[in-house]
């Protein structure tokens, strides 16, 4: 037992460094994303990030309700013509759900889409096929997610109904959208040339920011304009974060059981060296070392495993999450300091466990009996 044993059985450490080590890794990356990364990405966010979307804003005040967000100094993302339509053909095919394999293209293809207008391309997001609207020009941009989905390529000419209307336009471009800003975005959306031809029935939409001080202004437009309706953003992130946090705890579940499975691997591995550590601590007792002495000697080597599983856990659990927040959340997520903490802590403390209650039947035996 001792330090040396981490030499003698190269073999058995690498296997519980591998065990328990990743089992440990897996738990901190759980809770790394359901805190540091969440609330480095929300950090991340501009303060002015709209925290409120208006909707059902009827054509006749939007005119009232522009001075007035304007009065009041509110940023806001402009005024939307908005309308719910149902996609019925691609370039004269119809659509239909059950043409696709692709559960999400299939639930692309039956759902009614929020269908916005306007000929001002938002500053997130990004043409990566065709080109923005000139003056006049009617047509629809498309997101190039749905896009894939759906088979959708520049010129292709999109058939919507809406309320009974045919909204028809072709695809003048493909988008990359940053839904994480919160600005007004669609999907599927149309010039106001497009809207305007149409006469296809609307109401308008925005986002605005409201600071604390100025959250007055909702009782106001409750007044003012009835039928406008405000949705807080920061309630529907709080139940992202209960979603996500629920997710995690059902999977740390899972890990945690990898985690007991590999505890066991550690005790197997005592159990694999139990003749040999007999015969080595069988000789410590003859030349005089005491139970304590020899019992600290084993835990001394398992805490030592311990410690190198817990700083494998700790970089692991760090780097994937750097990875994450680079690939999830486009933010740089910092050096976390406390899965070094736990995984420093826990790593010696369950592998020291394990090797007080496996080791102290060994202790039992007599050293003669062994020598012999």
């Amino acid at each position: 037992p001792g330090l040396l044993g981490l030499v003698r059985q190269p073999g058995l450490v690498l296997m519980q460094l591998a065990g328990f080590g990743m089992g440990l890794s897996l738990l901190l990356l759980l809770a790394l994303v359901r805190s540091d990364l969440l609330d480095a990405w929300q950090r991340s966010l501009p303060p002015d990030t709209p925290n409120y979307f208006l909707i059902n804003i009827q054509p006749d005040e939007a005119a009232e309700l522009a001075r007035l967000l304007e009065a009041r100094q509110i940023p806001n993302s402009g005024l939307y013509p908005t309308t719910r339509g149902r996609l019925l053909a691609i370039s004269g095919m119809r659509v239909d759900p059950a043409h696709y394999s692709d559960m999400r293209a299939r639930r692309l293809a039956s759902r009614e889409y929020s269908l916005g207008f306007g000929d001002r391309l938002q500053t997130d997001n990004r043409i990566l096929a065709g080109h923005w609207w000139r003056p006049g020009e009617a047509g629809f941009s498309v997101e190039a997610g749905v896009a894939k989905a759906l088979g959708i390529i520049v010129g292709d000419e999109l058939l919507f109904d809406v309320a009974g209307q045919r909204l028809k336009g072709p695809v003048t471009s493909l988008r990359e959208v940053a839904w994480d800003s919160f600005n007004v975005n669609f999907f599927v959306q149309g010039s106001q040339a497009l809207l305007a031809q149409s006469g296809v029935p609307h109401t308008l939409l925005t986002s605005i920011y409201l600071r604390p001080d100025q959250e007055g202004l909702l009782a106001t437009l409750a007044e003012r304009f009835p039928a406008v309706s405000a949705i807080a953003i920061g309630p529907l992130l709080q139940k992202v974060r209960d979603i996500i946090g629920r997710g995690t705890r059902a999977v740390e579940a899972v890990f945690l059981f990898t985690l007991g499975a590999a505890l066991l691997v550690s005790l197997a591995a005592l159990q694999l060296t139990r003749a040999r550590r007999e015969r080595e601590i069988a000789l410590m007792r003859t030349l005089g070392a005491s139970r304590r002495q020899v019992l600290s000697a084993l835990l001394v080597e398992f805490i030592g495993v311990g410690l190198l599983a817990g700083l494998l856990a700790a970089a692991l659990a760090n780097a994937l999450g750097f990875w994450m927040g680079q690939r999830l959340f486009d933010i740089t997520l910092g050096l976390a300091l406390w899965p070094w903490a736990v995984g420093l802590l826990a790593g010696p403390l369950l592998l020291g466990g394990v090797a007080w209650l496996a080791g102290r039947p060994l202790l039992s035996v007599p050293p003669m009996r062994v020598l012999r």
